[in-house]
This record gives structure tokens, sequence and C-alpha cells, in this order.
């Protein structure tokens, strides 16, 4: 009630979205919940605005929450182009730019080459000191008298 006229942003909505209907087991308050907030008392009295993100089929989402003057926008993310792929792949520092994406993917699947590629990245760092550990470990055991001896982490 403190922040009248507001944006509440629910990611990844899909549990909360869905068709009551379609839950004949698990009684679902959540869409009741946002239909409260959107164009009940509680949403005349704070004139919020609710987006929902979710990546499921616009099928299983509650027909309530569909209906002309509740739902205000709705965007579809396709597939990005070869093109816009390419381009992302640049934008983010994603090694080769993406020439090998000769077809349209998904932006998901382009922050999973990212992820791929930090990761890679990480690895290849922690190999590095791994082998300049061993290096200065093999140095130290050179440098002990021949009667020591000792365990080295």
């Amino acid at each position: 009630m403190q922040h009248p006229n507001s944006v509440l942003i629910v990611e990844d909505a899909e549990n909360i979205i869905r068709d009551r209907e379609q839950d004949k087991f698990l009684p679902n308050q959540a869409v009741a919940n946002l239909l409260n907030l959107s164009d009940g008392l509680l949403g005349d009295a704070m004139h919020q605005q609710i987006i929902c993100t979710f990546n499921c089929d616009v099928k299983g989402v509650d027909p309530a929450l569909l209906r002309e003057g509740r739902l205000v926008i709705e965007h579809k993310f396709d597939k990005l182009s070869v093109e816009n792929a390419r381009r992302m792949c640049v934008e983010l520092g994603i090694p080769g730019n993406g020439e090998d994406i000769h077809e349209s993917i998904t932006l998901a699947e382009i922050y999973a080459r990212k992820n791929a590629a930090v990761e890679a990245s990480e690895n290849n760092l922690e190999d590095g000191q791994t082998t300049m550990k061993k290096k200065r470990q093999q140095k130290k055991k050179k440098q002990q008298p021949d009667s020591f001896f000792g365990f080295y982490s």
C-alpha cells in the first residue's frame, strides 16, 4: 500500500498462472490472488500493474488471466534470426562470434553458449593454477635437503 502505481514483476510464473481447471488435485489460490491484485478491491486501491514471465504454452494459462480487459499486452520471444543470434554472440563476447550458427536459435541457447564459454575459461584458469601450483611444489622439493620429508598441498 506504500507504493501505489508500481509494477510487480513475477518471473518464472508458470506455477502461479496455470489453468485452475487443470489442477484437480492441488488447489491453487495463486490465480485468485493475482486477479485480486490486478482488478479486485486491492488492485483498485493500489493501481498496480503486474508483469509475469513464463516459459510455457499460453494454452496452459488460466483463461481468467487472458480475458479481454485484463491482459494488456502479450509478447512472445521467438527464436532469433541467424544474423541477430550472431550479433548477440559478438555482443556477449562468446568465442567464435556465433559463426557456427546456421539456423534460428533461442536466446536461452545463446546464453547456454555463453555459460559454457565462461565455464571452459574458468576450467582452463583452474588448470593453469593447478599447473603453477605443482611447479611451485616441485621447486620447493628440490630446495629441501634430501633428508627432509614433508607433505605438500
